[in-house]
């Protein structure tokens, strides 16, 4: 009598990935792996030569302005707000943002990741405190350096500094919802800063609520001397509170989206 062939396997539909969405108890909510992970890709010569581009430009712009005008306390903050909240902090997190989490959606690396029984919220939240930490040393910390250099007293350099992270912390929210959420999110997040913040926010004054730049903005006149006395856009407790609040959310609907997502999705 002869034995039938075995029944060829049939792939599995594709279906939801791996839930991974509560960590074990008495675990860290962050992940060591992807934390170093997001590191090593993120300080690769090309992408270190990039982040490094701004604070270079930043610097370079400050020794100009030192040498050939003088710049009083007003003229300096204004500078740096407009340069440095305006325009380098939300590129330095766009460009990390880009580099650990939109290119790996766009390549299918992340499926890497996705497998593997990692909470989805401290995939994310890891990756979100990584580019954070690179908005830190290369957007905020060139911004106190330069404040030092143009006008050290009124206490500008720690309000620009404090101004400049609150901003990032911001950032860091929207840009990382953005990166899960659309397809093209790399369109989306330039659309937003350049649209929103860099525009729209500027010209109607009840949008500075809803303003990453102006949250920053309030703290850096709070705390410095200069224009100590001058209206803020926003409350300074209001801002510090909006720009956790983001963050948390940014992060949290990041990790929801990525949780419902199928492997057909990428």
């Amino acid at each position: 009598m002869t034995t039938p062939p075995p029944a060829t396997p049939q792939p599995a539909p594709p279906g939801p990935l791996p839930a991974g969405n509560a960590a074990p108890s008495g675990t860290s909510p962050l992940s060591g792996p992807v934390v170093r992970l997001a590191l090593r890709s993120l300080l690769g010569r090309a992408r270190v030569l990039l982040l490094l581009a701004l604070p270079v430009l930043l610097i370079a712009l400050t020794l100009v302005q030192q040498r050939f005008a003088a710049m009083d306390g007003t003229a300096t903050q204004n500078f740096l707000s407009t340069f440095g909240i305006g325009v380098v902090v939300p590129v330095v997190t766009l460009i990390c943002t880009t580099t650990l989490i939109s290119t790996e959606f766009d390549d299918g690396s992340i499926i890497q990741l996705l497998v593997k029984p990692i909470s989805r919220v401290a995939l994310v939240l890891s990756k979100a405190l990584v580019i954070l930490g690179a908005v830190v040393v290369f957007g905020v910390l060139p911004l106190g350096i330069s404040a030092m250099v143009l006008h050290p007293g009124d206490g500008l350099p720690l309000a620009i500094v404090a101004g400049s992270a609150v901003s990032g912390v911001a950032y860091v929210g929207i840009f990382t919802a953005l990166a899960v959420a659309l397809r093209r999110s790399v369109v989306g997040a330039l659309a937003y800063w350049l649209i929103w913040e860099s525009t729209i926010a500027g010209l109607i004054g009840p949008t500075k609520w809803l303003s990453a730049r102006s949250w920053g903005t309030s703290v850096l006149q709070a705390a410095s001397d200069v224009t100590a006395e001058a209206a803020q856009p926003v409350p300074t407790a209001y801002a510090i509170l909006a720009a956790l609040v983001v963050l948390a959310g940014g992060v949290l609907l990041a990790g929801r989206r990525i949780v419902s997502m199928t492997l057909s999705d990428d």
